[in-house]
This record gives C-alpha cells, structure tokens and sequence, in this order.
C-alpha cells in the first residue's frame, strides 16, 4: 500500500500545503510542495527499511520535511525535520504502545493544542531550538 501521489498537509496556521509525489522507489517516495520552486523546494521523503532477523527484526520509518531557502549572498540553507519511529517486531510491544508515544511526541511539540487550525502553541518548540532539555 502506498500513500496517494497527493498529500494535503496544514502548515502552521491550518492553511493546506500539497505534496506533489515526485518520486517512488523500493523503500519510500520523494514529494515536493506544489507551492515551492525546484531552487527553493519545500520537500518530503518517506522510507521504510528494517535491520536484524528473526525475533530481533526492527523496522524503521522515516518521515522528513525539509525546507530550503537561497539566502542574500545566494548560498542554499536548508532546515530538516525528521520523524524516525525504531519499531521492534517482537510481541512484547502493540501498536497502542507505539501510538501513545506518537501522541506524545506531537503532544509536546504543539504544547497540547495540535488541530486542523495548525499547531495551537510553539512554547516547546521554541525551548528546543534555543537548545533547552
């Protein structure tokens, strides 16, 4: 099963960002926001990959979000945003485990208030990029 070529996304404030899929391989696929330039894009990559064997397997997920802006002197920045979940196949963990820290993560992020209107709240996020813990 694969996500549509066409992912609507809330930015910050609720307004939709589309997804435009640019590119699908074995383990994932590459989109770009139809708003963005291929200079400037505003992108997101989903892959998939697994490491061990057996009762020791651990499939991984990796959702990124980059952003890359071409600053005065005309040099590309880029900010990245990953998600990686680390999901052990064995038993002993449900996926109610796994989506109670999911909620969590996003939870903390929007400081409690994450809707279709976008994030409520950036108190935590903001402690993070200044470097708190």
């Amino acid at each position: 099963m694969s996500f549509t070529d066409t992912l609507t996304l809330d930015s910050t404030v609720g307004a939709d960002m589309i997804y435009a899929l640019q590119g699908r391989d074995l383990n994932g696929s590459n989109r770009i926001n139809t708003a963005t330039t291929l200079s400037e894009p505003t992108s997101l990559v989903i892959k998939h990959s697994k490491s061990g064997n057996g009762p020791n397997t651990v499939d991984r997920h990796l959702v990124q979000f980059s952003v890359t802006q071409i600053d005065d002197e005309g040099v590309p920045r880029t900010a990245i945003v990953n998600f990686t979940m680390a999901i052990p196949r064995s038993e002993a963990l449900t996926f109610a485990n796994v989506t109670d820290i999911v909620s969590n993560l996003i939870d903390f992020i929007s400081d409690g208030s994450f809707s279709g209107s976008g994030i409520g709240g950036t108190v935590a996020l903001t402690a993070l990029v200044r470097g708190e813990s």
